[in-house]
């Protein structure tokens, strides 16, 4: 009884420290260093910038403003740290309000103890902000459904969808593809005067967002001209599952057993799914299966009729939804069952979990250690010249007085992806390499 009613405490606590573990250690690489570098601008400038690149404002704004209180590595991703938790949180109430104590218990647990969900909580990016505004926007839809039932409209909920739709909408731009599954619930349910009442809360979700409306078909069309993500097939798919479960990268030792846990897990929890039919939640957990499920396969089919844009962690809310429907799925297990199967998540995650907070490859790559060797060897004149955007954004944070450039990415190529506004707002350019005097002397990396 009081591991039901004040363990979510203890598992929030738990979450909070591993989201704590290398959070100041570890180096940053391109996209923490690009939000880090857009942030620092004045908000004109700031804005500018995010216009001319491919997401929203909203978290290069917040970061903005926390910069205030500090700059260092470990304080700016404390803010990653707080969203996620309270996303944790976010999953424990969600899931209390559909399956009941245990079953909320279970998926803050799983949602806590996810690589995935841990990556992202520290990172310099706005997936966090992200998870925590669409669970917002889950759980205001569930609380007007809820009304709905006994007939009595819940203007209050409607006005929370539309507050936290706009949220999700200026924090990525693939938010649509879980902002319109409610649609596509309502629909299948053919509550179509519910519709009409939601249609009108998410039109109030686009009367928020049009300030900022204005630029999306500038980014849309950026995304189109180039993108790095390759067209998603089933090594793609795959791929999402371990990136749910375990997150990649994985020791290659450890892939095929991350593999065959994965997969094992999702035809227990799907079996547990097909018995469940005809029960008394199954509207419940067939909503939580459609936030599970269509934001990846709209993001898979939009792939294959516009520029591939497959990215787990655009659907960030699917992965916390399988892990609440694991914990509904678990929560019907005896006890003993449900202590086992933790402790064995528990051991299983230790390895991706400790291969994840010690990865220093590329594209995190040791560049501290790179500028620091730069600083005590290059003269004065000395000019570095990076390959590419990703090593330059990095080590422009590490040591901002140090003389370097970078080669432009080839035009129309899926890698240049540096919009020339964005470019402008930081006040940086590349060289082409037939610009650069070599006799001044250098270094190439």
């Amino acid at each position: 009884k009081w591991v039901q009613t004040k363990g979510i405490y203890l598992v929030l606590l738990i979450s909070f420290y591993l989201r704590l573990i290398q959070l100041g250690v570890r180096g940053i690489w391109y996209d923490d260093a690009f939000s880090i570098l857009l942030a620092r601008q004045d908000l004109p400038k700031l804005i500018l910038g995010t216009a001319a690149d491919t997401m929203p404002p909203l978290y290069y704004l917040i970061l903005h403003l926390w910069m205030y209180l500090g700059d260092e590595i470990f304080l700016l991703r404390f803010l990653s740290v707080i969203l996620s938790v309270l996303a944790v949180a976010g999953v424990y109430a969600l899931a209390r309000c559909l399956f009941g104590e245990s079953a909320a218990l279970l998926a803050a647990i799983f949602t806590g103890l996810a690589p995935f969900q841990i990556y992202h909580a520290q990172e310099l990016r706005m997936y966090s902000l992200l998870a925590l505004a669409l669970l917002g926007y889950a759980a205001a839809f569930v609380s007007f459904m809820r009304s709905e039932k006994v007939r009595r409209t819940n203007a209050k909920a409607l006005v929370f969808v539309a507050i936290f739709g706009a949220l999700a909408l200026y924090s990525h731009n693939l938010a649509f593809a879980t902002l319109a599954v409610p649609d596509i619930y309502l629909l299948l349910k053919r509550s179509l005067k519910s519709l009409s009442k939601l249609l009108l809360a998410q039109g109030g979700s686009l009367l928020l967002f049009i300030p900022w409306l204005l630029y999306v078909p500038g980014q849309v069309e950026k995304v189109q001209r180039a993108f790095w993500t390759p067209r998603p097939g089933l090594a793609e798919l795959l791929q999402l599952l371990l990136a749910f479960t375990t997150n990649l990268p994985l020791p290659g030792w450890f892939l095929p057993i991350a593999l065959f846990m994965t997969l094992s897990i999702a035809v227990v929890a799907v079996l547990e799914i097909v018995r469940a039919q005809g029960g008394k939640r199954q509207e419940d957990w067939a909503l939580v299966l459609l936030l599970a499920i269509v934001p990846p396969l709209l993001l898979f089919v939009l792939s294959y009729s516009l520029r591939p844009i497959f990215v787990p962690r655009g659907v960030i809310l699917s992965s916390m939804m399988c892990y609440l429907l694991l914990g509904w799925v678990l929560s019907k297990a005896s006890e003993r069952a449900q202590a086992t199967v933790l402790v064995v998540v528990a051991l299983w995650l230790v390895v991706p979990l400790q291969y994840q907070y010690n990865y220093d490859e590329f594209p995190r790559s040791p560049f501290k250690e790179a500028a620091d060797f730069l600083m005590r060897n290059a003269a004065r004149n000395d000019l570095v010249l990076h390959d590419n955007k990703l090593a330059y954004f990095p080590m422009r944070y590490y040591e901002p007085n140090l003389r370097q450039t970078f080669l432009p990415d080839p035009a129309g190529s899926d890698n240049d992806t540096l919009a020339q506004g964005t470019m402008d707002a930081l006040s940086i350019s590349p060289t082409a390499l037939d610009q650069v005097d070599t006799k001044k002397g250098g270094f190439g990396l």
